[in-house]
């Protein structure tokens, strides 16, 4: 299914970057990754990837069957990881949910937009039918707008659902997106 990998991508400042997609022996190098990324991102995630028992966690849950992580390396730096998490049982089996994580160096070059895009085509192979992401209102915004363009629809707005690191509330955007058989069906 990912014979095509390593995938080469040109970001808006011209610069080439190498996605690949992390296997048993790879899915470590995202360690290196989490202490690059802003700590407002990093807050919203389940677990603090700063502490080695989260990471530890992080690699001991990767499990090709429910879940595909996309490696973005710049002269083989570690600048971005979008995740997709699914299931083959039950009701969410036809779901899958994405995260994206950029080095603050390389927000704003489209490199989320190019992770979630190649999510998208990952989900179409596996058959899945919905992807949901979940991002966070005034902080996400650049997201939020990159996932829009990609026809990802807000369903719902959690009002005062999450809390910064200061205590404040920030409202929660959840967004889905059907998933075609074929690009030619958009």
């Amino acid at each position: 299914m990912f014979d095509d990998y390593p995938k080469k991508i040109i970001l808006k400042d011209n610069t080439e970057c190498i996605f690949t997609i992390a296997d048993g022996t790879t899915i470590s190098d995202v360690l290196d990754l989490f202490p690059r990324i802003n700590k407002d991102d990093l807050w919203v995630l389940p677990r603090d990837y700063t502490r080695r028992e989260a990471m530890d966690f992080f690699i001991r849950s990767f499990n090709p069957e429910e879940n595909v992580h996309i490696l973005a390396k710049v002269n083989n730096l570690l600048v971005g990881l979008g995740s997709l998490y699914y299931t083959r049982f039950g009701a969410r089996k036809h779901i899958g949910k994405v995260e994206v994580l950029i080095d603050e160096t390389y927000k704003k070059k489209r490199l989320g937009t190019w992770l979630i895009l190649e999510l998208v085509s990952i989900a179409q192979m596996l058959k899945l039918e919905l992807l949901e992401i979940h991002l966070v209102a005034g902080k996400d915004d650049a997201a939020i707008t990159a996932a829009k363009r990609i026809n990802f629809i807000p369903q719902a707005t959690l009002k005062n659902y999450l809390q910064d690191r200061n205590g404040r509330w920030m409202d929660l955007i959840i967004l889905l997106k059907e998933i075609h058989e074929s690009w030619s069906d958009y």
